[in-house]
């Protein structure tokens, strides 16, 4: 439901700046923050030697959120 919100208010907010309403072009970026072992679900982000979880967003170019999300870490260690 939030996520039907956020692509209405997003969409109205680029047409009401001039923008198209579907964004053409955007960034994916993520973040690793430690966390206490009581903090609900957490994993190990081997490359960058973290415990706790990711933070994962997509924005666009005028840095609208379109998507958002936390999440343990998964990743594996590089072979």
């Amino acid at each position: 439901m939030f996520g039907r919100i956020n692509h209405t208010l997003v969409m109205a907010d680029r047409e009401r700046a001039g923008r198209e309403a579907s964004a053409t072009a955007a960034v994916l970026d993520s973040q690793s923050v430690k966390t206490a072992e009581s903090g609900g679900p957490r994993g190990y982000d081997a490359g960058k030697k973290v415990k706790g979880r990711e933070h994962q967003a997509l924005v666009d170019t005028d840095g609208r959120a379109l998507v958002s999300r936390s999440r343990g870490s998964l990743r594996l260690p590089d072979p």
